[in-house]
């Protein structure tokens, strides 16, 4: 699973540039399914009989937040602004990567707190990054819409935990990766699509795209979710370690959620749950809605510090919920095709 983040975790994927995680995908499932892509920029990656009389698709949106050139002064200094809910309170003095015809290294402005009054706090259209270099070299180098990516190292910290950004979703994306290695050598009952979306922090778009096309009989949406920590209400969060959490909603398959409960129980899982009534605030909302309708469960992976540069998961609990999936696609899903 670390091996897999690795790859995953790089800067790269922006909402609205996730091929660029094509060949990345296509590499670690190598082997082990044919990959594609869709007209919305889905990597989709097919497993098990494609001509199987039921179909479940797995769901997890490989889209990054970040940022977007949305102008260069006559000083070279970049504004730019947020693609995705970015946690403005961490940017001010990060390091960032602008993806121009090179990359290029940046830092995001912040005044000293020698001259600050204390009330200037960041806003999403007074964000300006320095590169260092001269106007004109800036302007030759980086175009408007380019992307910007806050830089983050992979760090692996203890009992089996990761801090580093863009674990939303590039956690979940690694849960499909992993399952998808457990069932290499087993014969599948169903066909299975692996669906990694797009532009899910922006508009859901791909997932809703993918869903109408692919028409599975079942489907399945693998995110982050809060994990409990200080000031996180207890009832909207999971702890680290628990092995997943799974989601209750009247928007959401009742068949589908109480298949991924039984598994949970069997697995000897501590999983926790998150109960709403209404929307789940994932990818399940469209897919849930497609076509006709396609009978949808979620399960998140607990995580800290979300839509920051330090996004911290657990190992274990990715490792544990690509378990249950492979359980879950072997034994058929939960609906009758």
């Amino acid at each position: 699973m670390k091996k897999i983040l690795k790859k995953l975790c790089v800067d790269q994927g922006l909402s609205g540039c996730e091929l660029e995680m094509y060949d990345t995908v296509k590499e670690l499932l190598s082997g082990i399914a044919a990959v594609a892509h869709d007209t919305s920029g889905n990597i989709i990656a097919a497993m098990g009989d494609q001509n199987a009389e039921k179909h479940i698709m797995l769901d997890a949106h490989i889209d990054r937040i970040g940022l977007i050139v949305t102008y260069i002064n006559d000083e070279g200094f970049i504004k730019a602004e947020p693609v995705g809910g970015m946690d403005l309170r961490a940017l001010p003095g990060s390091a960032v990567t602008i993806r121009g015809s090179e990359t290029v290294l940046g830092v995001i402005c912040t005044m000293p707190p020698h001259l600050s009054n204390g009330d200037d706090e960041l806003s999403k259209d007074k964000i300006w990054i320095d590169t260092g270099l001269p106007a004109d070299q800036v302007k030759e180098q980086i175009s408007l819409g380019d992307s910007v990516i806050v830089y983050s190292q992979l760090r692996e910290l203890l009992n089996h935990n990761i801090a580093v950004s863009a674990l939303d979703n590039r956690a979940g994306c690694a849960v499909l990766i992993r399952c998808a290695q457990k069932l290499k050598d087993k014969k599948l009952p169903c066909r299975l699509s692996l669906v990694f979306s797009v532009q899910e922090e922006t508009s859901e778009l791909g997932a809703g795209t993918a869903a109408f096309s692919l028409a599975p009989d079942e489907a399945v949406v693998v995110d982050v979710g809060f994990a409990s920590q200080d000031g996180v209400p207890s009832e909207k969060s999971g702890k680290i370690g628990c092995g997943g959490i799974i989601s209750i909603s009247p928007v959401l398959s009742k068949a589908v959620t109480d298949k991924m409960i039984n598994l949970s129980k069997r697995l000897n899982l501590s999983c926790d749950y998150e109960v709403t009534g209404g929307g789940t605030g994932t990818n399940a909302d469209k897919i849930s809605s497609s076509k006709g309708g396609i009978p949808t469960g979620v399960i998140s992976i607990p995580e800290k510090n979300m839509h920051t540069q330090v996004e911290f998961v657990s190992l274990d609990d990715m490792e544990q919920i690509a378990e249950l999936l492979a359980i879950y696609v072997t034994e058929g899903g939960a609906v009758n095709a």
